[in-house]
């Protein structure tokens, strides 16, 4: 396979490292609070089918807005970059890494990225068993409270699957690891970008996987210049995840 170069961005690295700063210092402030709360209003016993569709309803807009708050750096400080030309906003989604790639080389390197994840989820959780390590990963709290909401669980699901793929991928690998190329080697970068991505989801219990996770999702960008087969990788890996959720919810699994 060829090795392709990313073009350099047109943001510098302070740009990067500001807007890198100004999205995750809150979001994480925002995200651990919100897991406080959820914790100790959780329901104990199951919602009435409307208070928990009304609820799921609520789940799923909200998430809409906080996953949407990755973009605003990202649109910002690419659209300052080209805001002298008329083409302003078509260059600003290209240096972002919407652009076309090698579908049949680079689906290959999709699937072969997606049964690696799965192959270390799978790992990690046998490691987790068999140490008898006290970590509780975001995905078994959600089934956990599938058990009294389950309409809210769906919403909280479908956000995982459709939204919040796209708008991390416009951050993290359409932004801010380009830009931290444009000082940092790209094997530290590469790290970094990942480490940051598994940091930002404050899981603790799962941040091993997450970050195995942002370093697949970084080389794709970097090997295929593009940010979709990333994309698509990120819906496929949280889709498996959801599937399997669904399923448990289901006594399938």
């Amino acid at each position: 396979m060829v090795e392709q170069q990313l073009e350099e961005v047109p943001w510098t690295i302070q740009q990067t490292l500001l807007g890198i700063f100004l999205t995750l210092v809150p979001w994480l402030s925002f995200t651990l609070v919100i897991n406080i709360l959820s914790n100790h209003s959780a329901p104990n016993v199951p919602l009435p089918p409307q208070t928990d569709l009304i609820d799921a309803i609520i789940i799923f807009l909200f998430s809409c807005i906080i996953e949407g708050a990755f973009l605003i750096a990202p649109l910002y400080f690419a659209n300052r970059a080209f805001r002298s030309t008329t083409l302003h906003t078509r260059l600003a989604f290209r240096a972002l890494g919407f652009r076309s790639f090698q579908i049949g080389r680079t689906s290959l390197l999709i699937v072969v990225f997606l049964f690696a994840i799965l192959g270390v989820d799978i790992l990690y959780q046998y490691v987790i068993t068999v140490l008898h390590l006290h970590l509780q990963t975001n995905d078994q709290l959600i089934l956990e409270q599938s058990k009294n909401a389950p309409l809210s669980t769906y919403a909280t699901l479908i956000a995982a699957v459709f939204v919040a793929p796209f708008c991390e991928e416009v951050f993290f690998r359409g932004f801010a690891f380009p830009g931290l190329l444009r000082r940092i080697p790209l094997g530290g970068a590469i790290v970094l970008s990942a480490f940051l991505f598994a940091a930002a989801h404050a899981d603790i219990g799962s941040f091993a996987v997450l970050f195995i996770i942002g370093l697949a999702l970084a080389f794709l960008r970097w090997r295929t210049r593009s940010i979709w087969p990333g994309m698509l990788l990120h819906m496929l890996n949280n889709g498996v995840a959801a599937l399997a959720i669904v399923l448990a919810m289901q006594g399938k699994l």
